[in-house]
């Protein structure tokens, strides 16, 4: 996404008279000394609002990066660039160079005290009631979800040839009926190259995503796009929402509700809402715009995977249906169907994003005139192939059944060294595209990676790199037992999370965008256990990946 300074300047400012006359009140100050006593009480209840809301105020020559930030916004910042202090002179107060410091992608000051925290419109959402679709004829509904890495693909590389849409046109065995993409700033280039256009009714988006649905099969009913979430203000580009729209199926008149998302940064934080609000503001959008009976299907780029509230919230609501490797499994296919509604899952290939992008099948419907494994079979119509002995293909589930499964059991979730050669040819096809689909063992088959929803996205998370395996919860403080460690001068939280998990014996951390012991940003590790939770605005915990891995375990097993 295209970078953006954060929301507009505007400063609210708290008077020193203001405070006086509160301060006239107060009990302790009716005394001779009324004027020191008043300076006093002053600065004991400013101390008390910046520990109970994670705010400071720099003072004059107080030293450290945002000191230092302050002195080049003055010195060369204003001077060089005025436009970027609208309304400002070289004899603005300190206060408000502060703010620049602080409004920008990447803060080296912490909030000013009188201006308010951020994030809190899109907090304390609450978990919508959803449904399982209606009852009526049976249909299959086939998905895309694709980050284009636009910046680099097409500005950088020109598209490459096109080659996000031969992708998928190559892929529309059968024709895809609905396709979220993230980082899209032009579906027509996209689409175009590969002869796509007129085959799909294709929406541009805010927040750089884009949505398409097949024209000759769907009608479109009503669509919107509504803002969910709000960036950390560690890597802020500002706020970020869904595309949506409700479809009727021409042929049996069923409905669809597709929504498109690309989550808030930094990864796993669910920003500055928080995952679990990111996700119920999701799932908001569904109870408010679909109808009952609906087919409900969420794709997006959700900056957030397995370990991640995001996640684990939408779990208990909807169905994992596939989830690529890329950084963990940021990609995200999910509904409102049973696992054995699901009836093929898979990565299909990147087409020179940084990301691969994920296609899925799910079936909805009544017909039970053959049982699952037939009825699947007949409707895919996708080609397969029994790989002959010798083969690269053969060679390569021989491989996995016998060494790899011994040596990486993670790479197979659901799978022993007993399970059918069909499921690891499966695992082979999705993971490197150096098998065929297998015949006979389709996407809902017991031990296939689209049929173990949360389970496969856990397994997916075990190979997160960095500090894309962290659970990052923004606006909190842990309590924590055991011993804690600082570090000074932690600029990012993931860097805070990175240096837990080189730690071996830390077991969640805090970072704090002031911390007085530190005078500036601060991590603090913990080798203990997290007691309690409370919001605080300034601060972000976490956990390092091993602990993640344990409460996305956790959730997995409250969702079976």
């Amino acid at each position: 996404m295209a970078l953006k300074l954060a929301c507009s300047m505007v400063l609210v400012f708290v008077s020193l008279a203001n405070d006086g006359e509160f301060m006239a009140g107060d009990d302790e100050c009716n005394s001779a000394e009324s004027e020191a006593c008043t300076l006093s009480t002053l600065q004991l209840k400013r101390q008390q609002v910046q520990q109970e809301e994670g705010c400071h105020d720099i003072r004059e020559g107080e030293g450290g990066p945002c000191w230092e930030a302050i002195m080049w916004a003055k010195n060369a910042g204003m001077p060089n660039h005025p436009n970027w202090y609208p309304g400002m002179t070289e004899d603005s107060p300190l206060s408000a160079f502060q703010f620049v410091s602080w409004n920008t992608t990447h803060p080296k000051c912490p909030r000013p005290c009188n201006v308010p925290a951020p994030g809190t419109w899109c907090r304390n959402a609450q978990p919508p009631a959803l449904w399982r679709p209606a009852a009526g004829p049976s249909i299959n509904i086939k998905a895309l979800s694709y980050n284009l890495f636009w910046w680099h693909l097409f500005k950088v590389e020109c598209g490459r040839g096109g080659s996000a849409g031969h992708l998928i046109r190559s892929t529309s065995q059968p024709p895809y009926d609905v396709m979220g993409f993230q980082e899209c700033e032009d579906p027509e280039r996209v689409l175009g190259p590969a002869g796509l256009l007129q085959e799909y009714e294709i929406f541009q988006g805010n927040h750089a995503i884009c949505m398409a649905y097949r024209k000759d099969t769907w009608a479109l009913m009503i669509k919107g796009e509504t803002d969910v979430a709000e960036d950390m203000r560690t890597e802020y580009y500002g706020t970020r929402g869904t595309q949506w729209m409700r479809l009727q199926h021409k042929a049996s008149g069923r409905h669809l509700f597709f929504v498109n998302h690309h989550g808030p940064l930094s990864v796993n934080s669910g920003g500055l809402c928080g995952g679990e609000a990111t996700a119920y503001n999701i799932l908001q959008i569904m109870a408010k715009n679909a109808q009952v009976g609906d087919v409900l299907m969420l794709v997006g780029d959700f900056n957030a995977n397995a370990a991640s509230r995001t996640l684990q919230s939408l779990w208990g609501h909807l169905t994992p249906v596939y989830n690529s490797k890329s950084f963990g499994g940021v990609d995200n296919i999910l509904a409102n169907v049973g696992k054995s509604d699901v009836l093929i899952g898979e990565e299909i290939g990147s087409g020179g994003s940084d990301h691969q992008a994920i296609s899925a099948v799910i079936t909805v419907g009544d017909d039970t005139s053959a049982g699952p494994s037939a009825r699947k079979a007949k409707s895919l119509h996708l080609p397969c192939q029994t790989p002959a002995q010798g083969s690269t293909c053969w060679n390569e589930v021989q491989w996995a059944m016998t060494n790899g499964i011994q040596s990486h059991p993670e790479w197979y979730p659901g799978l022993t060294a007993n399970s059918p050669r069909e499921q690891f040819q499966e695992v082979v096809h999705q993971s490197s595209g150096k098998c065929p689909l297998p015949c006979g063992v389709l996407g809902a088959s017991l031990g296939s990676s689209s049929a173990l929803g949360a389970s496969f996205s856990v397994a997916v998370l075990h190979e997160a790199r960095g500090s894309e395996g962290c659970l990052l919860e923004p606006q909190t403080e842990y309590e924590v037992d055991g011993w804690s460690e600082v570090r000074k001068g932690v600029a990012d939280p993931r860097v805070c999370c990175q240096l837990c998990q080189d730690h071996g014996g830390c077991r969640a951390w805090l970072w704090s965008e002031w911390s007085d012991a530190a005078h500036g940003m601060a991590c603090i590790l913990k080798g203990g256990q997290v007691k309690s939770k409370r919001y605080k605005d300034g601060s972000v915990s976490g956990l390092p990946k091993s602990e993640a891995i344990k409460e996305a375990e956790m959730a997995v097993a409250k969702t079976a």
